[in-house]
């Protein structure tokens, strides 16, 4: 402790000094009743005053930690520009108000208050990539100590690794924002000027139950070093509403602006400021209800073309290139206007292109021709398809049911009749969502899809929208709606739709099916794709991208009905050994919904010693289970390399793992 440090807190010094008078007095008058008196009234008054001054201290410490909290989140409302913040539509919408207020869009960014910090941060500490963090909780306050995230972000503006230099100064800094509450949730400190947030390196995961450090949530390779990533240059334009981007150097910056954070009602409908201000007017109310017209103060999405719609959905769940003068300017799209005016759609692929499309089209190239040559493979399947999370409207606008159609992303989800998991509009978990334009299939639909009509083959999305998208340690639909097609699979290697429900199966089997119900015409195949598994073969050939989509759908229920769940542990735990941590942990999570495996304990971060255990381990326990439990199959799986005596073909399972695509791997999620 240092000479300058005091040894006792204020309050405790003067709570001595009063005890110690009550004690002076008690021994020169403790035979008196006054003396007792005296005493009882000493010590009374130390502990008035005691708590009064730890009362005073502590309310000034709480307004102080409240004013550097709020200098230190982006600074909410933009009255000036017609924001009003989702708490103004409260009193005449209360029922979309509370929709909404349910609904994970509300709480994507949120201050670090108790209610909204979901991982344990009670003198926890957590490590990775040469760095230790060390997480506490004071009161309603959340805490890390770490190596300064200002000093590291300053190397990397020099072009210095952080993790190439041993150590740095540490600082405590308080946690005050969070990003996520659905499936994962990181956390915000304060920077640098102009409100700056940057990352602490760790996710919790909210379902798991468990800390890990962010590199490694994410598909990205395995000698992906530490990265830092700062909220203000990126997330606030799609995790706040009216958000403000700011780039350039960290120092020297303007303030960071958002109309509100998390994604509010103006994100939606535009700034409502005229509106509110039109509709004081009990009168007006009640002549627009009376004659039903549409309000123009207000941005309603549903009486909007399905363009317009999709372009509200897509200013976030679009992949765009932003137009350089209005950015400059600070012109920010708002629901309902010119996208096009501050934007464009960075698209995989040249076709259904409009001659203005074109025009964007050509401004992407000269764009793309100064990015590194892996742009768009970490983005896009080789058919212009989109392959990353949260990018749902860059696959809508090339199906052709949006083409030649009005399907728009209302045509099955909702903001405010649905279930917050998924945003489905109510009746659309079904094929009521297709039906809307293809009644034609609702009376024979088993005619048309050759499975049972109550089945999961017979749900249009398994089929049209398949889970080839990868993103948050999971596969999502595809919203590039198209037909099961093998040719796809071995032009852009892609899983089918086919073989990703059945498992245990081939492309030649998916082939001669395709071929005999739709007259699809018969790729010219190699002899593994004719006899093997597509799923198998994805394990143990394919590159880091089908590797976890396979050990997803593994995973997967209506795969798992379908070819069974006796057979997938051995390729599983040959994944807990992957070089990339992301497929480790999709196998890992995989692993545990087959019988036998619930109670899993694996640490997908840890050593590679303690892996490659693991994953012998695990096949030894699925030999012990298939000799114990193994009954006859129901099916020849050969195609899964298991003969009839339950035993692996070790021989072509090398051979194969020995051929896996290695090529680098970094998904933009």
């Amino acid at each position: 402790m240092s000479l300058l440090t005091p040894m006792l807190s204020l309050e405790e010094v003067l709570f001595a000094a009063i005890v110690a008078a009550a004690i002076l007095v008690l021994l020169v008058g403790h035979r008196s009743a006054r003396g007792w008196a005296l005493c009882f009234a000493f010590i009374l008054t130390a502990f008035g005053v005691g708590g009064t001054v730890v009362w005073s201290r502590e309310t000034t410490r709480r307004i102080e930690s409240n004013r550097q909290m709020s200098n230190s989140v982006p600074h909410q409302g933009r009255p000036n520009e017609g924001y009003v913040s989702s708490d103004a539509c409260r009193a005449c919408h209360p029922a979309q108000y509370q929709s909404w207020h349910d609904s994970f869009h509300r709480t994507m960014t949120q201050v670090a208050t108790p209610d909204a910090v979901l991982g344990p941060f009670d003198d926890v500490r957590l490590s990775s990539r040469g760095r230790t963090y060390q997480l506490r909780r004071e009161e309603d306050e959340f805490w890390v100590n770490m190596v300064d995230p200002v000093w590291e972000h300053e190397l990397l503006a020099q072009g210095i690794n952080p993790a190439s230099v041993s150590d740095g100064p540490r600082v405590d800094k308080r946690i005050v924002m969070t990003t996520g509450s659905h499936h994962q949730q990181t956390y915000w400190v304060y920077g640098d000027e102009g409100r700056q947030l940057l990352n602490v390196p760790f996710m919790w995961m909210i379902k798991e139950q468990l800390w890990a450090p962010r590199e490694d949530v994410f598909l990205r390779p395995p000698t992906f070093g530490r990265g830092m990533d700062r909220w203000n240059g990126n997330c606030v334009e799609c995790h706040a509403t009216g958000g403000i981007l700011q780039r350039g150097p960290l120092k020297h910056r303007k303030e960071t602006r958002v109309a509100e954070l998390g994604i509010a009602c103006e994100a939606c409908h535009g700034p409502a400021a005229d509106h509110i201000r039109a509709n004081r007017s009990p009168r007006r109310r009640l002549q627009m209800h009376r004659r039903k017209k549409d309000d123009s103060t207000i941005v309603n999405p549903a009486r909007l073309s399905a363009r317009k719609q999709n372009e509200i959905c897509g200013q976030c769940h679009g992949m765009n290139l932003f137009r350089a003068e209005p950015l400059r300017n600070e012109i920010r799209y708002t629901a309902g206007g010119d996208f096009y005016e501050t934007r464009y759609i960075l698209r995989g692929t040249d076709r259904n292109l409009t001659a203005a499309d074109m025009k964007d089209w050509q401004r992407q190239q000269r764009h793309l021709d100064k990015q590194a040559a892996p742009f768009m493979e970490n983005r896009y399947w080789p058919d212009g398809m989109v392959r990353v999370s949260g990018r749902e409207h860059n696959a809508l606008i090339e199906s052709a049911c949006h083409a030649g159609g009005e399907l728009s992303c209302l045509t099955c989800h909702s903001m405010h009749e649905s279930d917050p998991n998924d945003q489905l509009a109510a009746g659309m978990s079904a094929n009521q969502a297709c039906f809307q334009c293809h009644e034609e299939y609702r009376a024979d639909l088993e005619n048309h899809t050759n499975h049972p009509p109550d089945s999961s083959g017979s749900r249009c999305y398994n089929c049209h929208m398949p889970h080839t998208t990868y993103g948050l340690l999971k596969a999502i639909r595809s919203h590039w709606i198209d037909s099961p097609s093998v040719e796809s699979t071995l032009e852009t290697g892609r899983p089918n739709a086919c073989n990703l429900c059945h498992l245990d199966r081939s492309l030649g089997w998916t082939s001669e099916h395709l071929a005999e119900w739709y007259g699809r015409p018969e790729p010219e195949l190699s002899n593994d794709d004719r006899a093997i598994a597509a799923s198998v073969l994805s394990c143990l050939t394919g590159d880091a991208n089908q590797r976890a989509l396979a050990a997803w759908h593994m995973g997967w229920g209506p795969a798992m009905d379908v070819s069974g769940r006796e057979w997938q542990a051995p390729y599983l735990a040959h994944l807990l050994n992957d070089p990339y941590s992301a497929v480790r942990f999709i196998a890992y999570r995989s692993l545990r919904r087959l019988p036998g495996f619930e109670t899993l304990r694996y640490d997908f971060v840890g050593k590679p010693e303690a892996r490659r255990n693991a994953s012998a381990r695990m096949l030894s326990i699925w030999r012990a289970l298939t000799a114990r439990d193994r009954v006859s199959p129901k099916r020849d799986r050969l195609t899964v390399l298991i003969g009839s005596d339950g035993q692996l073909d070790i021989a072509t399972i090398s051979r194969l793992s020995q051929q896996r695509n290695d090529r680098t791997v970094d998904l933009r999620e």
